[in-house]
């Protein structure tokens, strides 16, 4: 589960590191949920709550936030996890 988390974190990092990113108010909460839920290896759940920032965004930085996640999870949910070193 740790390992897991650190994936997404690190993709999260690695994007951020880049540039500063600013997701609205509706899709930050909704970002942090799809996370514990990705955390919890529940990604059909995870991806759910996706589809609802999805619907919500606003910032081209939403957008490009919930893309990440949205590769992250399905890569897990396919058995294709990235490997963390």
């Amino acid at each position: 589960m740790k390992r897991t988390a650190a994936i997404l974190l690190a993709l999260l990092s690695v994007a951020a590191s880049a540039q500063a990113l600013t997701v609205s108010p509706k899709v930050g909460p909704l970002l942090k949920e799809a996370q514990s839920l990705f955390q919890a290896k529940n990604y059909k759940a995870a991806l759910a709550k996706l589809d609802e920032a999805e619907a919500v965004k606003v910032y081209a930085d939403d957008e490009t936030v919930i893309n990440q996640m949205r590769r992250a999870t399905e890569a897990c949910e396919n058995g294709k996890c990235p490997s963390h070193p």
